[in-house]
């Protein structure tokens, strides 16, 4: 795989994570700016990768599609690099080797009929007899107060390329390095702070409690002390996510708290004199619960493996 592939592909990685992706996608507008550009990356490096294969093409007209194609494909791509640190407030700054690129690129295939350099006037011209796939001569001429002036310089593009891989690689890393940083110093953070003992050991004394009163209305009081203890545990581990925002990046939790819901409430009706359900309802809702909140233990014992590791 390309190195610009690559980095491509470690960016997604940190911005499709559940934290990452969950606080992205609170601003549509960043978010669709954001996966654009990742696009781009990809896309433009697909037709640089292909552009080899026609560096045989002898037509003119072809070859000015070529270099006309192949100069706007490697603006293209510098202009997603900053979009993406833009989207994810990480300043990139165009190296000057890539403004070369640019300059090249705005006097040949961009605006060759007007510009001002230095507060003179100029207007560019590509030598027809010497365009190819690959190269051409670029001539500039020059006007304004001082005397009239022109220069002409050959353009090699197969080395522009390489150029621009390298200075879009460090760029992309550069991104990555940022990204490795902010999810590095998140988790430090966090991690002396497990998640799993917001579930002590004395949850499964607490279900037996619940299962023994949901069959004697004397102990409805122990029940309900029991289930006051557990919807802590829930709360608090909601709470906790939400600190870390961790929370709403996660389907399969949203999941478990919308089954965790209904039966905590119709056990605090049950213990509460609700005489819709029977002790065996209760003891069935009971069970189900006690199966959810062991999920919930694996996926915070899980959480806390991934913030005891770096990215």
């Amino acid at each position: 795989m390309n190195k610009i592939h690559e980095l491509e592909s470690r960016i997604r990685d940190f911005i499709n994570s559940n934290r990452i992706q969950s606080s992205l996608l609170k601003n549509s507008s960043i978010w669709n700016k954001l996966c654009s550009s990742l696009d781009l990356i990809g896309d433009t490096q697909i037709a640089i990768d292909a552009y080899p294969q026609v560096f045989d093409v002898k037509a003119e007209g072809i070859s000015y599609l070529i270099v006309y194609g192949i100069l706007q494909t490697l603006l293209l791509q510098q202009d997603a690099a900053r979009h993406i640190g833009d989207s994810l407030n990480i300043k990139i700054k165009i190296p000057k080797a890539l403004e070369k690129i640019r300059l090249i690129r705005n006097s040949a295939a961009g605006h060759p009929a007007h510009q001002t350099e230095n507060k003179l006037s100029k207007s560019c011209f590509i030598t027809r007899s010497s365009i190819s796939p690959t190269n051409f001569e670029l001539m500039t001429v020059y006007s304004g107060d001082e005397e009239y002036r022109m220069s002409h310089v050959h353009v090699s593009i197969p080395p522009l390329i390489k150029t621009q891989e390298i200075y879009l690689g460090e760029i992309l890393s550069k991104v990555i390095t940022e990204l490795e940083k902010q999810e590095i110093d998140h988790r430090k953070m966090y991690r002396n702070k497990k998640l799993i003992d917001i579930f002590p050991p004395t949850i499964s004394y607490h279900f037996s409690k619940i299962y023994e009163a949901a069959d004697n209305e004397d102990k409805f009081l122990l029940g309900t002390l029991s289930l006051k203890i557990i919807t802590e545990c829930i709360e608090s581990f909601k709470n906790e996510l939400s600190a870390r925002s961790e929370w709403d990046g996660y389907e399969s939790i949203d999941y478990l708290y919308e089954l965790i819901d209904y039966p905590l409430k119709r056990l605090e009706a049950y213990f509460n004199g609700d005489g819709v359900m029977n002790e065996k309802d209760a003891y069935i809702f009971a069970s189900f619960l006690s199966n959810q909140l062991n999920s919930l233990h694996e996926i915070a014992s899980e959480l806390d493996e991934k913030y005891e590791s770096n990215p």
